[in-house]
């Protein structure tokens, strides 16, 4: 019945284990001021939980796989647990002395913090961390790659990344010899940039614009399509940029292309107030 039973009796050990504890160490109101043990009550609740988990919430943790807290873990594991069972494990930790209790718990929570996702400040530097290992394989470089172009799509991410030092890494990836990994660093400066004016400024300082407008001369037009991309994101509302990118002849850039054999989008700088406008070519020689 139960898809993760190591888990889910991990999760149930914890969880009864929360309950007795607190059980423990709570003070009897009576003029005895003894401890007491877990109530029928809390017993009769967990195994009344066991039964009557949200089942939304059990679906879609079966679909996605993933838990948004400890919280739901717990919920999780209840559902998928047999009450009886269930009632069993608080049992037996009724028997621990409240020393071995708290020995259980700690040994429990260390478990527990394995079993933690990481953040996506931590996936970056990972990601990051991979990509300065100069002996990674091609493969793993692409896929490194690929899941810092997803991970700096929000905003906050992005501005992560270049806490973490992240730019400097992928500017250094636009000198691959492989186009590919060339094309993904460019889309992951482009994502980045875009409508963010802190990580603009911070790529513009690192001199990438230069490299990228050359590698819009690429032979490669997934490569140069991304880079005309990053190039745009860079400069958009941005008049540091757009000043840096006349200055290294992107008007002459622009020229080649509209001469290109593949589609591109090619973008203008009205001369009266220097706003980027977008102006989709649409034609495929």
């Amino acid at each position: 019945m139960e898809r993760f039973p190591a888990l889910i009796s991990l999760l149930l050990l914890f969880m009864a284990t929360e309950i007795v504890t607190t059980s423990v160490e709570r003070e009897n109101k009576s003029s005895s001021a003894g401890l007491i043990w877990s109530t029928a009550k809390e017993e009769g609740d967990l195994v009344h939980k066991a039964g009557h988990a949200d089942d939304s919430t059990a679906a879609a943790d079966d679909v996605d796989g993933g838990f948004s807290s400890l919280e739901g873990m717990l919920q999780w594991a209840i559902g998928h647990s047999d009450p009886a069972k269930l009632k069993e494990s608080a049992q037996d930790v009724q028997r621990l002395s409240p020393s071995e209790l708290r020995q259980r718990q700690l040994e429990i929570k260390e478990l527990m913090e394995k079993l933690k996702m990481p953040s996506d400040a931590q996936l970056m530097q990972i990601a990051l961390d991979d990509l300065s290992n100069s002996s990674l394989s091609l493969e793993d470089r692409h896929r490194a790659l690929q899941e810092l172009l997803i991970l700096v799509e929000p905003i906050d991410n992005a501005n992560d990344m270049c806490k973490l030092g992240g730019l400097g890494v992928i500017i250094r990836e636009l000198d691959h010899p492989d186009s590919d990994v060339r094309k993904f660093s460019a889309w992951i400066l482009g994502k980045a940039s875009q409508n963010n004016p802190y990580v603009q400024k911070q790529v513009l300082e690192l001199g990438a614009l230069a490299t990228l407008m050359k590698l819009v001369n690429s032979s490669s037009a997934d490569e140069a399509t991304k880079a005309f991309y990053a190039v745009s994101a860079l400069i958009r509302n941005n008049v540091a940029g757009q000043q840096l990118f006349f200055a290294e002849a992107g008007d002459k850039m622009l020229q080649v292309i509209y001469k290109t054999e593949f589609s591109i989008c090619s973008c203008f700088m009205h001369p009266c107030n220097l706003q980027l406008t977008t102006i989709p070519i649409c034609r495929t020689y």
